[in-house]
Formats: C-alpha cells, sequence, structure tokens
C-alpha cells in the first residue's frame, strides 16, 4: 500500500512509545476438547490450546521466536501484516520460506507499520485447522472512535478430524472417498458446543463495545448477528471504516470485522446471538447452513429473549463491502497490467479434483519462489524458473495491476492477497447485467486483504506493486488452496535481490529439510527445466 500522510503522522506519533513484544512460542502437540463432545489432537504453544492472543502497538517490534516440537514442518504467517522489507518472514512455507525444520527454530521479527485487527496462523499444509491460529491485535496511538470494552470474537468452522485426513480424503482419487460427508462445528473463542456458558458474550447496561469478528476456520463463511442490537462496522482487514449500519456481518474465512454495539439500557433480558455457518468444501455438505446460536448475557437472571424461529430481527442479505468508506482516503491506481483468472472445480487427469486459476492447478515447487527469485540472476525475471504449477506473475516495481476474477464455480470463494491490500472496483454477476453490478462509490475505493466472490460472480480488484517480494493469491477455504486455487506474483525481483539477505536460520531450515538453498523450482541451474511435470490439466466433461 501506499504510504498516506495520517499513516505517516501516526507512525511518527508512536514512535516515541514504540517497545520490543518478544513471544517464546514452542509449537507442541496438545490433546484438547474444545466443544465438549469428545477430545482430538491440537496443536498448541508452550504445551496449551488454544494459543494466547497477541497484542502490539503501532511501531513496535514483534519477536516470535518460534520452535517446532512436532514431527513435520510448521510455520508462523501473520495474517494481513505487509511484511514491507521482511519477505521471508511472511511464512508461507514452500513460497518465502522451507518451513520450520522438526526440532528446529525460526525466529520472525517483525516491524509493526499497521493497526487493527489480524491472525497468526500456520501456512504449512492445512495445520492451522489443527488449532494453530491466534487473533493478532495492532493498537494505534489514538482511536477513531470511543468505546467501552474491547472483545475479541472469533469465530471457526471446527472439525474433530486432523487436516491431513480431510485433505487425503479431499484429494482422494475415488470419488466415493471424496464425497463421504463430514461437517464442522462452531467454536466462539475455541469453545463449542451444548454448554452455552462456554460461548456466551456478557455485556453491561449501557457500554459500548467494540466487537472484533475473525473467522479463522479451515472452511465455511461465518455469519453473525445479535437479536435487537444493531451493529456498526468501523473496520474491515485493518482498515478503518465510516460506519455503516447493518444488522448482520458476513465472514469468509481470513476476513475480520470490527463492529460497535451499544448495550441495552437495562438488564431486564438476554439475547440470543447467531454465528451460522454456511459451508461449501465437499458434496456431503455442500452448501449447507449449520445453525450455531449462544447467549448475548446482561443478567444470569434475566430472561432470553428467544422468539427468533418466527420473529427474528437478523437478516441475512450479503454483506456489500463495496459500499464502506474508508477513513484513510488512498485514491485507487490505474492499469498498467490486466491479470484475468477464471475459477473452476473439476476432475483431472490424476483423477483427484482440483481447483484452478485458468485451468492451472497450484503446486509447492521443489525450492521456494523467495530463494530461486534471490539465487537466479536476471533469470528471475523469467516466469519459467519459477515452475509452470506456481503459476508465477511477474511485476515490475509500482506497476499498478488489475485482478478480475470470474468464479465460475458453484462455491464461494474468499481470496486472500499477501503483501497487500488491494481496491475493491467492482462486484458484478458473470452474466454482466447491469442492475447487478456495484462499482466503487468515488476516488477512494474501499480496501481490504481478503474478498468473498460468490458463485457465477466476479470481483475486479487492484494492487500497486510497492512491496517488492514473493506474494501468494489464495483461496483461503484452506483445503481449496490444498487442492491448487492459487498463485504467485513475483513482485521487482531485481529490486528484491538488491534489498534482502536472507537470515542464517532460513538456510539452516533448507538444509535440514534437504531442500536446495538456490536454484529454480527444480533445484537446478537457470533454466534448466528439463522434464519439468507440468500438469494434471482438467479432464474433458467435468
Amino acid at each position: 500500500m501506499r504510504a498516506h500522510w495520517a499513516t505517516v503522522c501516526l507512525a511518527l506519533a508512536s514512535a516515541a512509545l514504540a517497545g520490543r513484544v518478544v513471544l517464546d512460542w514452542d509449537i507442541t502437540y496438545v490433546d484438547a476438547n474444545p466443544d465438549g463432545q469428545g477430545g482430538r489432537r491440537m496443536i498448541g504453544v508452550n504445551g496449551k490450546w488454544p494459543p494466547p492472543t497477541v497484542e502490539v502497538a503501532l511501531g513496535d517490534i514483534l519477536v516470535v521466536n518460534a520452535h517446532n516440537s512436532l514431527d513435520e514442518p510448521t510455520s508462523l504467517h501473520m495474517h494481513g501484516f505487509f511484511q514491507n522489507g521482511t519477505n521471508y518472514y511472511d511464512g508461507a512455507a514452500g513460497v518465502t520460506e522451507c518451513g520450520i525444520a522438526p526440532n528446529s527454530s525460526y525466529s520472525y521479527t517483525v516491524n509493526v507499520t499497521q493497526t487493527g485487527t489480524y491472525w497468526i496462523h500456520s501456512h504449512f499444509m492445512a495445520q492451522y485447522v489443527d488449532g494453530l491460529r491466534a487473533p493478532l491485535i495492532s493498537r494505534p496511538p489514538r482511536e477513531h472512535y470511543d468505546y467501552d470494552e474491547d472483545l475479541v470474537v472469533m469465530l471457526e468452522a471446527w472439525y474433530r478430524r486432523e487436516s491431513r485426513d480431510i485433505h487425503d480424503q479431499l484429494l482422494s482419487t475415488s470419488q466415493a472417498v471424496r464425497d463421504a460427508p463430514f461437517r464442522p462445528y462452531m467454536l466462539v473463542n475455541s469453545a463449542g458446543g451444548p454448554d452455552l456458558n462456554r460461548t456466551t458474550l456478557r455485556f453491561q447496561p449501557g457500554k459500548r463495545y467494540r466487537l472484533r469478528l475473525l473467522n479463522v476456520s479451515g472452511t465455511g463463511m461465518v455469519r453473525f448477528g445479535i437479536e435487537d442490537h444493531d451493529l456498526q462496522v468501523i473496520e474491515v482487514d485493518g482498515v478503518d471504516t465510516e460506519p455503516k449500519t447493518v444488522n448482520s456481518v458476513q465472514l469468509s474465512v481470513g476476513q475480520r470485522t470490527s463492529v460497535l454495539v451499544t448495550a441495552k439500557p437495562t438488564a431486564d433480558r438476554n439475547y440470543v446471538y447467531h454465528a451460522d455457518i454456511f459451508t461449501d468444501i465437499q458434496s456431503g455438505v455442500a452448501r449447507a447452513t449449520l445453525p450455531f446460536s449462544s447467549i448475548v448475557e446482561y443478567s444470569p437472571q434475566a430472561p432470553l429473549l428467544n422468539d427468533t424461529a418466527t420473529n427474528s430481527t437478523v437478516g441475512w442479505d450479503f454483506f456489500q463491502d463495496i459500499d464502506l468508506v474508508p477513513i484513510d482516503k488512498v485514491p485507487g491506481p490505474g492499469v498498467h497490467k490486466w491479470v484475468p483468472l477464471e475459477v473452476h472445480t473439476s476432475i483431472f487427469d490424476d483423477r483427484r479434483e482440483h481447483l484452478a486459476f485458468n485451468n492451472r492447478t497450484y503446486e509447492l515447487p521443489v525450492v521456494p519462489s523467495l530463494t530461486t527469485a534471490l539465487t537466479t540472476g536476471y533469470q528471475a525475471y523469467y516466469p519459467d524458473v519459477y515452475g509452470f504449477k506456481s503459476y508465477p506473475i511477474i511485476l515490475d516495481k509500482l506497476e499498478d495491476v488489475e485482478i478480475a476474477v470470474f468464479n465460475k464455480d458453484v462455491n464461494s470463494h474468499p481470496f486472500h492477497m499477501h503483501g497487500h491490500n488491494f481496491f475493491i472496483m467492482v462486484r458484478g454477476t458473470n452474466d454482466d447485467n447491469p442492475a447487478n453490478r456495484l462499482t466503487a462509490n468515488d476516488q477512494y475505493p474501499m480496501r481490504r486483504d481478503t474478498i468473498t466472490i460468490p458463485p457465477n460472480q466476479h470481483a475486479i480488484v487492484r494492487f500497486r506493486a510497492d512491496n517488492p517480494g514473493v506474494w501468494l493469491f489464495h483461496c483461503h477455504m484452506e483445503f481449496h488452496n490444498e487442492q491448487g486455487l492459487a498463485l504467485t506474483f513475483i513482485e521487482a525481483p531485481f529490486r528484491l535481490v538488491n534489498n534482502t539477505t536472507l537470515p542464517a536460520q532460513y538456510k539452516r531450515n533448507c538444509d535440514l529439510m534437504g531442500i536446495p538453498n538456490e536454484g529454480n523450482a527444480m533445484g537446478r541451474q537457470g533454466l534448466d527445466m528439463a522434464n519439468e511435470p507440468r500438469g494434471p490439466f482438467p479432464l474433458s466433461g467435468f
């Protein structure tokens, strides 16, 4: 993102107050029972689950000393942080690092240059679905809005099976195995089940609350609303907005929304809140709404207003983020490069179901793309060195990029951009019906880092290539990502080489896992990509 004077002023104001937040995280297996219905092995920190909420302030330096006590690699991605100048701390295993080898360590040292609601999660396979995720809250020196209490409400469509089991099922060559039903269960702040005391939100009369809603699911959109209470949207994905009053919000995986809620003046009633899962991960529960509700409690003795079956005040219209107005006004960029993307799900010639941009399904290279960008000299500008299946798109420094995503799938997809926010320019249906076309309000379009595109609709977003690095653009339905719905932007590789020195621990972890520390996607020199496997490709008729 381009720096704006307001952001610069905030950064200068916070410099005198800057601190160093150091976290020592031993990443371990932990037995946990989040919904009280039978435990399973989870991944926690320092022998505990869930991992703790991380709080920092603008101008801080955040250091996470991560030690891997698992029997497989891991990594940590600070979702929504731009990592300007620290691409090697972006945490995308196989892309911007090799990962943290078992019984090894990696220290992520990050300058906090943004404020708002973010989260930290593993970016190795679908590992965060097993519990390695935590809210990350970054506070400004001065808030735009007044409120009495700040509540994190972490929403998660959680599975009672480990992520590798689900991964193997969805990528099975057997349709019967792929389609065997399974379902998620709602967790609120890492707790769920029939005991509503575990998921109750407690209000005091007359107070004003900021609810920081985060969807940290592996799959599933969550629809949130409180009976007989308005929600005022004031932030999405770390971007503060002018207030917009709604009675519900929808959050796809990876999205964050802050809302202000004014409590009732008396404590004579309690109210229902909804956190319904809408999941479309596979046919066993495809496009199914899985209701979940709990309580906003004003008093343990108060009766519950619970006629929601016949008289609900919460509507479920699609939440239009394009209508939001950012407080920090940044003009939208022009267009130097156009990137059209069609989204499809189909059976490929390996007999597996994959998702793909433009019929190219993503697969990690042997050598992380960042390593390739830094060690192939002038050939770093050649897409071929990064491998066909990493879907590399080379960007020049300060190039204005327009991505047009046409979702031709039956599922909604939340697309997340590493290293940037993007400007939401257009939303519409794929038939281009003018009645369904929404355009940005004025010269200052809304920005965010994760956008939901419903079935048979499209969105046009733009960003400026002002952050040299290797950045993923992928579906954050985590198993869709595992099935190949991703690509790689290689941004200003020559500038990246001049500004980047890899930490010794980066190379050490690669050595421990037998991954080359130089070369192209196949670990060879230059453009030697002989016999590179370029498939699989979609089968005709699927």
